[in-house]
Parts: C-alpha cells; structure tokens; sequence
C-alpha cells in the first residue's frame, strides 16, 4: 500500500517534468531557404549560426522539426537550440523539436513537424494540445 504523501510527491515530480501547452503551425518555419537572421537563435554566443555554423533553417538538422517556443525570451537566449520532446496524445506520437525562435505562448512550429504529430491534420485542426519535456539537445 502507498502513503498518500508518497503519491502525492510523485504526482509532483511527474508534473514538473511534463507539462500540457498548445502548439500551432507557422508555414515560415517551412521554409529551408530562410536565413537564420530573421529568428531569435541566429548570432550571439547562444545563436544557432555562432555555436554551430548553421545559416539557414534548412542547415539545422532537426529541419524541419523545429520552430518558436515560449521558453526563448529573445535574441540570443539560452535557452537557443533547447530540444523539447512534444507528445500529442491522439495519435500517441512524440517529435523532438528545436527551438530557434520566440512565441509569447506554447509551440509555434512548421506545419511539418505538426502534420508529423497529427498524422498530416495541421491545417485541419490549426493548433492542438500536447504534452512536452525538454529532453538533451542531442535528441534533435
């Protein structure tokens, strides 16, 4: 038999490590040609072209599983090239996206990596809820 205050704890651990958030498609976040210069994560010491010579959306590996997220403050923030794996429960599908911009609320992604969560229904649907943990950088 589990104390309650054993559950309790964790039912705390498991909520601050995977939270619920929308996320919604950008068709700019398609675009494998669009400079890097025209994102939050471009240059600086935490841009995506300093730390690793990628110039355009296209030249980042994770392309096209990449986006805005809520956690980037702005040009140049740390949080720059975080890797967040995003669940979305109806199909049960987990893509791992990188952030390369910043969006006031949840994921703002390409409509790829959405169509890739939603089993190609990103227009349909417009935005959804998901699960997410930041998860290391490596995974994307």
């Amino acid at each position: 038999m589990y104390h309650p205050t054993t559950l309790l704890a964790a039912t705390l651990v498991l909520a601050s490590s995977v939270r619920a958030i929308q996320l919604k498609y950008d068709n700019t976040y398609d675009t494998s040609g669009l400079s890097l210069d025209t994102v939050a994560c471009s240059n600086g010491p935490n841009g995506l072209e300093t730390k690793y010579g990628y110039t355009t959306l296209g030249t980042v590996p994770a392309y096209p599983n990449l986006g805005a997220v809520y956690t980037v403050s702005g040009w140049d923030s740390p949080k720059c090239g975080a890797c967040y794996a995003v669940t979305y429960q109806a199909t049960g599908v987990t893509v791992n996206i990188l952030a390369v911009d910043k969006t006031d609320t949840g994921f703002t992604v390409s409509q790829q990596a959405m169509d890739n969560l939603t089993a190609n229904h990103a227009v349909e649907f417009g935005h959804v809820e998901v699960s997410f943990e930041e998860v290391d950088p490596s995974r994307c």
